[in-house]
């Protein structure tokens, strides 16, 4: 994604804003000071402004789409969203697990998956670091870190005005941002953005007299709005303050979180008994309203009508100060807090046989303090400390209605967590052309779980948890010149464990015939090694970034369906390995003004070393569900049946081994004040897993999907553009995540159990969007 030129950018401190120096190369953070892409020793994946414009790239979904080997949807439940980075991540079972991929908004890092769904507005860069990362985000991360850097005020006044309809979704949007110095020391930037959408999915559901009031909306439809405000004050050159405060909402009216779900395959005649009729991947689904036994047995369901309401609030405060002309202090300050409220039948059919309500509330304050060293000599420095004091709360019940309605759980969960990290890392240069960098991050959490069941306080076994890690991370980096870069590194990395936070019923003082259950699952470490080699050739003509892994994961968090509680439940995988090599190549030639070409080849082999996981819903005995039978002192039968499998070996989950893309843009003017782009991309994924349990129904094919834009614009400095934009050009339907509906199949773990309804969530289909820009450019400054 680095913009070729021969101008060169020097190392600093983390003090730019801007995601390119003068000469057009990429600058990016992904040390905590700022440095070209092609010097960081790190595999990162970045995405500058002007590529997240051309497709319009305003969710982090859709930036997935620039990324290989990432993959992100959003989820059916409370958890918001699932994120995959070179097949590493943490399900999407838990609302209180936190991602094995951090997410960082301006320094200020969030581990719940629910933050996918913030807006993505007015964003400068967006770095993606693949691996282990220890040292420089604020929270140790085993699978990587996307980090998002927002677009800061600059040295003069600046507006823009955005505004679109996408024809697919019949999406109506705007966005305004006003940017500019208020004094010599004081700049402001103001960004808005209103969405609203009738959606891509259609719901078919249909009242039943007596039963249900049949769908609360005909579409999967969403209303947005997202505000950002950015203060930067230097009262002198020494001292750099900024201050961001984010709100984001996003409202679904009479659609629930199953709206993003269906039914694809039936294998009992093609017909669910559940009422779906096609069993299809389409652009159709089931969402009914609750039924009236549901809605009386308890008062969270409201008025029965699926809903989902999410606002999320997010600020941050960054101080540098440099110490001296060699020694900078750099502090980040954040506070992030999410409501997610929802109700939903969570039947996928016509006939809601279920119903849920969540109510999640997760708040968090976070310091960081760094001090870190610019000397002359070869020895330097960074030290520094971490502190964050979090709370999450989930209320829920959960009912099941055949026709006599059972209050199966009413629940509400409080997990406090306080984590404490200290980090150190010296970098040390014998000679010119290498670096030795040391480093490590100590980390200690704990965590607390309280609640009730039912308006009684629940006993659970250790509902206090500690978890310790020491993660160290070394490189050894060679730059014979500046036009090359080779480096390998060893990397470890670790996210702590936790609780399962499940919506039935749990052992009580009133009910002390019940088991006091083990809702928590251990911590998960990262270890391994990392190479890569990154340069210019063809006098600059050409950048390439050639990286090759191997990493070893223990206690992999992993979700799995649990017929007990009616729900997903975080769990720990023995073992598993990722390796893989990547191949980036960037073209601009001299010969074509404008034109870039990019290509990107990437290998991951992602498997399960050791693992005895549970089995899926209808799995049979000669399938592999053959080990841990219920009561081993009796003959297997239908009662007595196996509730485990061996999946060492088998793949990861949405970790395609293959991942390919190629494209190109080309930018031209056709006189002083018109001007125009063209642009393509194609990207591949070979098949991958979308469950635990690997239920091989669950699996999506190998697939390509093709992106284009077309656009006019004004010429120099674009004052004015329109934009034709189309993703996923032949509208092929993608399942991001996947199940085995469990009331469907048959008891798994006998010799021949009746196969389920295979349930998956699907990513967006076609999109064609047409996009018109206005900067203040076009009246003059």
């Amino acid at each position: 994604m680095a913009a070729l030129s021969p101008a060169q950018a020097q190392e600093t401190r983390d003090t730019s804003t801007s995601s390119e120096s003068a000469g057009g190369e990429i600058i990016v953070t992904a040390r905590k000071r700022s440095e070209r892409l092609l010097d960081v020793p790190v595999a990162v994946s970045a995405v500058s402004s002007e590529d997240l414009a051309r497709y319009a790239s305003n969710s982090l979904s859709a930036i997935s789409q620039q990324v290989p080997a990432l993959v992100i949807g959003e989820s059916t439940n409370q958890v918001g969203g699932s994120i995959n980075l070179r097949g590493v991540g943490s399900g999407i079972s838990n609302p209180s697990t936190e991602t094995a991929v951090t997410m960082n908004f301006d320094g200020v890092p969030i581990s719940y998956g629910n933050a996918v769904r913030l807006g993505q507005i007015d964003i400068q860069r967006v770095e993606v670091l693949k691996g282990p990362q220890a040292l420089f985000y604020g929270k140790n991360s085993p699978g990587g870190v996307i980090s998002l850097v927002s677009a800061d005020p600059g040295s003069f006044f600046e507006a823009r005005l955005r505004t679109g309809y996408e024809f697919q979704a019949e999406q109506r949007f705007a966005e305004a941002m006003v940017s500019g110095p208020l004094t010599d020391t004081v700049g402001a930037r103001i960004v808005g953005y209103y969405s609203k959408e009738d959606g891509w999915f259609r719901n078919i559901a249909q009242p039943i007299t007596g039963v249900t009031a049949g769908a609360g909306a005909k579409t999967l439809n969403a209303e947005d709005v997202f505000v950002r405000g950015t203060l930067t004050f230097e009262p002198t050159p020494a001292t750099r303050i900024k201050f961001k405060i984010n709100y984001g909402q996003r409202d679904r009216d009479g659609v629930g979180p199953t709206g993003l779900a269906q039914i694809v395959e039936c294998p009992n005649g093609g017909v669910s008994v559940f009422g779906a009729t096609d069993c299809k991947l389409n652009r159709t689904f089931y969402d009914a309203a609750l039924t009236p036994g549901t809605i009386a047995s308890d008062p969270s369901f409201k008025d029965g009508v699926p809903f989902v309401k999410s606002s999320q609030f997010l600020t941050s405060l960054s101080v540098d100060q440099d110490l001296s002309d060699s020694y900078g202090l750099s502090s980040v300050t954040g506070y992030y807090r999410l409501r997610e409220q929802s109700i939903d039948s969570f039947s996928f059919s016509n006939i809601p046989y279920y119903g849920a309500s969540n109510d999640v509330i997760a708040k968090g304050f976070s310091q960081e303090l760094r001090l870190t060293s610019d000397l002359d000599g070869p020895l330097n420095f960074m030290i520094g400390g971490f502190f964050q004091d979090a709370t999450f709360t989930i209320g829920q019940a959960f009912t099941v209605d055949f026709g006599t309605p059972f209050l199966v759980g009413s629940t509400f969960y409080d997990v406090h967590t306080t984590a404490y990290s200290g980090f150190a890392q010296v970098r040390y240069k014998p000679v010119e052309q290498i670096e030795i960098a040391a480093g490590g991050r100590l980390s200690r959490e704990d965590k607390k779980l309280t609640g009730t069941s039912f308006s009684l306080p629940f006993e659970v076994l250790d509902p206090k948890k500690h978890y310790n890690d020491f993660s160290p991370d070394i490189t050894i980096t060679y730059k014979p010149d500046s036009n090359l870069t080779a480096y390998a590194a060893y990397r470890e990395g670790f996210t702590s464990g936790g609780f399962n936070t499940v919506p039935t019923a749990l052992r009580t003082s009133a009910n002390t015939s019940r088991p006091a259950l083990d809702l928590s699952y251990d911590q998960m470490t990262a270890k391994g090694f990392e190479v890569g080699l990154k340069g210019y050739l063809a006098e600059r003509q050409m950048l390439f970034d050639l990286v090759g892994y191997t990493y070893k994961y223990n206690d992999l968090q992993l979700s799995r369906y649990d017929n007990a509680s009616f729900s997903q439940l975080t769990q720990n995988a023995g073992g598993a390995r990722v390796q893989g090599v990547e191949f980036n190549l960037t073209m601009q030639p001299h010969a074509i003004p404008g034109l870039q070409v990019r290509t990107s080849l990437a290998y991951n082999d992602a498997h399960y070393t050791n693992f005895i996981g549970g089995c899926y819903n209808g799995q049979s005995i000669s399938d592999g569900c053959n080990l841990a039978l219920r009561d081993p002192s009796q003959p297997a039968s239908a009662t007595n049946y196996y509730t485990a499998q061996d999946q060492s070996g088998q793949q990861l989950v949405r970790a395609p081994e293959w991942t390919f893309s190629a494209g190109f843009n080309y930018d031209t003017e056709f006189s002083e004040n018109l001007g125009g782009g063209l642009s393509f991309d194609m990207n591949h994924s070979s098949s991958y897993l979308t469950q635990t349990e690997a239920s091989p129904a669950t699996r999506q094919k190998s697939y390509w999907q093709f992106n284009g834009t077309l656009s006019l614009n004004g010429g120099k400095d674009k004052p004015w553009e329109l934009a034709l934009v189309g993703r996923n050009l032949t509208n092929r339907l993608i399942r991001v995540t996947g199940a085995v509906v469990g009331s469907t199949a048959g008891q798994y773990g006998t010799a021949a159990p009746r196969q389920g309804d295979i349930l998956a969530s699907v990513g967006a289909p076609r999109s064609v969007l047409l996009q018109l820009t206005v900067r203040s450019s076009l009246f003059g400054r």
